[in-house]
């Protein structure tokens, strides 16, 4: 993996990002009211932090589940559960090099090879993955549009936030097609100045095309990683429960959907401070007290980007080193 530590471009990254997570942080101790934010606290109901849990646990299946399919249509079967670990070494990659989830893809074609699966079957698969990535959240944003149209609350900024990732999520599988199509005369030079995705990219290209041809693959893929979504917006949503607040799962979709939106556009490792800032807005924009916008969104954040982050550099050391599993 090309992740060397003394790279700028991710340092200058995660400044930027915890940067913007202070200046939420601040701007929260001029608005929130404390004393309200201990009795949330006081009040919190430990039995759905149980539920985010195993909601979290269950997205880790899913993203498994998304690359087993990928394999399978090559006519390879390998057990789930051996491909339940570089769902959550892939996510520590992505967030430590911040190219649009482009980081973790020669991890996980290199971890497929020890497994016994060739390198032109693993990279078809994680192009799959990229593709249904995209798709997934396309029909999210389609989602989002919908209840925030139903609540009347679409917003001209809102509505520049969805437009702009409209862009992006177009143009991310255009890249993507453009490279396994086109080969290396496809990638432009300055391609290979950034951090980890020459590397992705070079290993994108030997995907083989024909795997690109299956309807099926692709609506069960896509299927697969839109209940990822769905599961971490579920996990906002029993946060919120157990601080004590029931929200419209609409509006918490939303919410989760336009926080999301706003960490994949700002490129920042992990989507730190843009998502946190994403979440509080959207959740105090469309009704939520804001000390419990606060709240929720740090208890997510913990689920979903610190505490995996040990086991993600644990599990992402042993794949880099030839340690992973060989079922």
């Amino acid at each position: 993996m090309a992740t060397r530590p003394s790279t700028p471009a991710p340092r200058w990254r995660w400044i930027g990002g915890t940067l913007l997570l202070v200046a939420l942080l601040v701007l929260a101790l001029r608005h929130v009211e404390w004393a309200r934010f201990a009795e949330i606290a006081e009040n919190a109901e430990p039995a759905w932090l149980l539920a985010a849990v195993l909601l979290q646990l269950a997205t880790y299946v899913f993203a498994a589940g998304a690359l087993h399919r990928g394999i399978a249509a090559s006519g390879i079967h390998r057990p789930l559960r051996g491909l339940i670990p570089l769902g959550v070494a892939k996510l520590f990659v992505d967030q430590v090099v911040p190219t649009a989830g482009l980081g973790g893809t020669l991890l996980v074609v290199r971890a497929l090879e020890r497994r016994g699966i060739s390198r032109g079957v693993a990279t078809a698969a994680v192009v799959v993955n990229l593709l249904t990535f995209y798709a997934a959240y396309a029909i999210a944003v389609g989602a989002t549009l919908l209840a925030l149209w139903l609540r009347r609350s679409l917003h001209p900024a809102v509505l520049v936030l969805l437009t702009a990732f409209a862009v992006y999520a177009i143009a991310m599988p255009v890249l993507i097609l453009w490279i396994v199509y086109g080969g290396p005369r496809a990638r432009p030079a300055w391609f290979s100045r950034v951090p980890g995705l020459s590397a992705a990219l070079r290993a994108i290209e030997e995907a083989p095309a024909s795997t690109l041809r299956h309807p099926a693959l692709f609506l069960e893929s896509t299927a697969l990683q839109l209940l990822i979504v769905v599961a971490d917006a579920a996990t906002l949503d029993v946060l919120l429960r157990a601080l004590g607040h029931d929200v419209e799962f609409g509006v918490v979709f939303a919410s989760f959907v336009l926080a999301s939106i706003a960490a994949t556009v700002s490129l920042l490792p992990g989507g730190i401070g843009s998502f946190e800032a994403g979440s509080v807005a959207s959740l105090r924009y469309l009704g939520v007290p804001i000390e419990l916008a606060l709240a929720a969104t740090l208890l997510l954040r913990a689920f979903t980007a610190w505490l995996p982050l040990l086991p993600g550099l644990w599990f992402a050391r042993r794949e880099m080193h030839g340690l992973g599993g060989r079922t």
